[in-house]
């Protein structure tokens, strides 16, 4: 779904499908009856990146404050640029209000603090939730879904077990699943791609196979989505630019195989001879993806999640590559510079399996940015000639 005002809502023109309906309904019931009940409900809603889950959730949010603006109800996400993105647009609902958009250990703080339960607690990106005490996010509890559930008396969350991006919060749907056990949740899945205006879904599968089963197959010719892979970065980057002032919402994204480390000088993305600086940690409301300038910057996994470009130019680092005597995809971790998406917690570390995962995650989540285009260079030589291979003709550049 499109972004407006710095948000997550339909574009002018956009209706929702028949399935979102449905699942927007359900949600609604579901809160109005269990708040009627003694014990606390759950209400889970999968989907994959670009199902559409947080343009649900927030449609959700809306209709229960329209109708019961009474309740004290909460939208939590542990990502900073999507709880800017929602605070702006708070600004634009007549029925809502900042403070009502909290990141999870303010809200598992505040309600310990002042021992208050909370009505209808929406959750987006619940994947993102933390499994572990973080010091850094000021999180001393072993779980934030565990702590989030004992201040609500219906939670309402959004979950991809293919958007997991660090051991602090490793989820799996079993693990979530004996969680919410006692709570007897209902679940619904959002099972189409809204994002991809790819009509025969053929690119959504070749990502799918991609960065789920490790395989690379031939796509068919798109008629209603640019797919492209370069040779060069430098050409892509100018692709990129050109889109941008075209229709605009274009950027520059990479896999985390490029060195940077946080509030210490700029760090650069570099592909033969391509060269662009890592984003910028910015604390200003204004999400990476919708200031102009960042058109100049290589933007992460962690600035982009949650949000839709119209164009999105990927780059896919040294860490993925392809054997081909083996013909197969090799992910290799110790390119991975995301030192703490691997880190180790509480004891606890990764295997090679979890960390292979979190990697094809990360790219699952850069592949599916872009409504209308998706442009890719490859570090990897023979990466870069297998998936040259997988495409028609017109799509190699």
């Amino acid at each position: 779904m499109a972004m407006i005002k710095n948000s997550f809502v339909l574009a002018d023109g956009e209706q929702f499908s028949d399935e979102q309906n449905d699942v927007i309904h359900q949600a609604v019931a579901f809160a109005n009856h269990n708040l009627t009940q003694s014990q606390t409900r759950a209400f889970v809603i999968e989907g994959g990146a670009g199902a559409g889950k947080s343009v649900v959730l927030f449609e959700i949010f809306k209709q229960l404050q329209a109708t019961k603006p009474q309740w004290r109800n909460f939208l939590l996400v542990n990502h900073a640029e999507m709880w800017k993105s929602y605070r702006e647009l708070a600004s634009y609902q007549p029925d809502l209000k900042k403070n009502q958009f909290l990141k999870p250990t303010t809200f598992i703080n505040q309600m310990t603090l002042h021992n208050q339960t909370a009505d209808v607690v929406l959750i987006d990106e619940a994947h993102l939730l933390l499994t572990a005490p973080d010091r850094y996010n000021k999180f001393q509890q072993e779980n934030q879904l565990v702590e989030i559930l004992k201040h609500a008396r219906v939670v309402i969350l959004v979950f991809d077990a293919h958007q997991v991006l660090k051991l602090k919060s490793m989820w799996h749907r079993e693990q979530l699943q004996t969680i919410l056990a006692p709570f007897k949740p209902e679940a619904v899945q959002l099972s189409e791609q809204y994002r991809m205006v790819d009509q025969s879904q053929s690119v959504v599968e070749w990502i799918d196979q991609l960065t789920q089963h490790k395989k690379i197959i031939d796509v068919a010719t798109s008629l209603s989505f640019d797919l492209r892979i370069y040779n060069d970065a430098n050409q892509l980057y100018a692709a990129i630019c050109q889109e941008n002032q075209r229709v605009g919402m274009s950027r520059i994204l990479s896999t985390t195989d490029y060195p940077y480390t946080v509030n210490r000088g700029k760090w650069y993305v570099t592909l033969d001879d391509f060269k662009l600086p890592w984003d910028q940690l910015d604390t200003g409301a204004t999400p990476w993806a919708l200031r102009p300038e960042t058109i100049d910057e290589v933007g992460s996994v962690y600035t982009i999640q949650g949000f839709d470009l119209n164009y999105a130019g990927v780059i896919i680092g040294p860490g993925i590559r392809y054997d081909n005597q083996k013909d197969q995809l090799i992910i290799d971790p110790t390119h991975y510079e995301d030192k703490a998406a691997f880190r180790s917690v509480g004891g606890k570390n990764l295997s090679l399996e979890d960390k292979q995962s979190i990697m094809l995650n990360a790219l699952n989540i850069l592949l599916k940015r872009g409504r209308h285009g998706l442009f890719i260079a490859v570090a990897d030589p023979a990466l870069r000639q297998k998936l040259l291979a997988s495409v028609p003709k017109q799509s190699r550049y």
